[in-house]
């Protein structure tokens, strides 16, 4: 929400799409993960996502993070945390359901491995800690930890913000230059290694979000300059040539430390936080919002966008059961085609019906204090 303005339709628009967009790409080949953004540029679905949770989490918290609020809100965002915490922990026990049951119908025990789902087969309670604890983290199942991770650090970006934006993202940035130069990321156990999406490095983008929404929710138009009117597009366009002839993921310049030029996804590198804020802000030259709600041809996208986690975490589920059935068809164009509408189709429906409840719900209270009111006379 926006205040007095209420719900902007274009956050729920582009959420909506990076959803989509993240569906597609967690089905390794499928013909239309080639045409995604990713493709065009060195940032993903992934980046938009935590960015407009930024976004989203200002709008929510922010203003209610006042004198006399802050715990209230502090619980609120704690609770939400643990919610998004459950449901990643139910979308391992599905991911185990849906590839495990392919295993066991077919007896190849190959996927298990591709996941790294191969874990729970060799070490059930080892692996069952490590899902508890979060430590533990199946391929294409490692975005709602870095979520749980930086809700709850949300509440210190909040009261930093409350005072100062600026004082905010510095303290950001530089929590974000102590995991780079410090290595510093939450570790992966069983096993070895880091977190897929180091969070002490993902933070940024989060706080970055939180700035953005903020002055939004002050009712800010427009961060128009004429200087980032040059260099945000040029800046796409340069990094668009270099992705399109193939150039190296990453360029050393000597003695920079890497974080400044490689495109490492894990560890948020520079080039990636600069990719999807130049995206964001000449989207935001757009007229983006009357277009959405003068046309009205966004409105499946918005209805997923605004029921984020439950499509989120339905999308996951199909998309792990296309990838198991996906090479029985060898990449078929129509296999792929009906798996993308199947998805589409699936993941609406269940927005619309949960809009449809919400709805229900918000009139029910209505109609029983008109019932409950005092009749009056003429």
């Amino acid at each position: 929400m926006t205040g007095a303005e209420g719900r902007l339709l274009s956050i729920d628009f582009w959420r909506g799409f990076a959803l989509l967009t993240i569906f597609v790409n967690h089905v390794p080949g499928h013909v239309l993960s080639f045409y995604t953004h990713r493709n065009f540029g060195v940032s993903d679905a992934a980046e938009l996502f935590v960015l407009l949770a930024g976004i989203s989490a200002a709008f929510a918290y922010l203003r209610p993070f006042a004198p006399g609020g802050r715990v209230r809100t502090t619980a609120r965002i704690v609770l939400r945390a643990f919610s998004l915490y459950v449901a990643h922990l139910a979308l391992v026990i599905m991911a185990i359901v849906v590839v495990g049951g392919f295993v066991v119908l077919t007896g190849d025990s190959r996927m298990l491995e591709w996941l790294h789902l191969d874990l729970v087969q060799a070490s059930p309670i080892e692996a069952l800690v490590g899902m508890g604890l979060l430590t533990y983290q199946p391929a294409y199942l490692n975005i709602l930890p870095l979520y749980v991770a930086v809700l709850l650090m949300a509440p210190v970006l909040l009261l930093l913000a409350r005072f100062s934006l600026r004082l905010m993202l510095a303290v950001s940035f530089a929590f974000y230059l102590l995991a780079q130069f410090a290595d510093l990321s939450p570790p992966v156990w069983p096993g070895s290694g880091w977190w897929f999406f180091n969070p002490f490095a993902w933070q940024l983008l989060f706080a970055c979000g939180l700035a953005l929404g903020a002055l939004i929710d002050r009712g800010l138009k427009s961060a128009a300059h004429p200087v980032l009117d040059v260099l945000a597009p040029l800046y796409l366009f340069a990094t668009l040539v270099w992705v399109l002839l193939g150039f190296p993921a990453s360029l050393e310049v000597a003695p920079l430390p890497a974080f400044v030029w490689d495109f490492d996804k894990t560890n948020l590198a520079l080039p990636r936080v600069l990719h999807v804020l130049a995206l964001a802000y000449c989207v935001s030259r757009l007229p983006v919002e009357r277009w959405l709600k003068a046309k009205g041809h966004g409105a499946p996208l918005i209805l997923m966008g605004r029921h984020a986690l439950p499509v989120f975490c339905l999308g996951t589920v199909l998309s792990l059961a296309a990838q198991v059935t996906r090479p029985l068809f060898d990449g078929a164009l129509a296999f792929d085609l009906l798996i993308l509408v199947v998805a589409f189709t699936l993941q609406w429906s269940l927005a619309w019906v949960l809009e449809w409840q919400g709805q229900g719900r918000a009139r029910a209270p209505q109609g029983a204090m008109a019932r409950s009111a005092p009749a009056r006379t003429a």
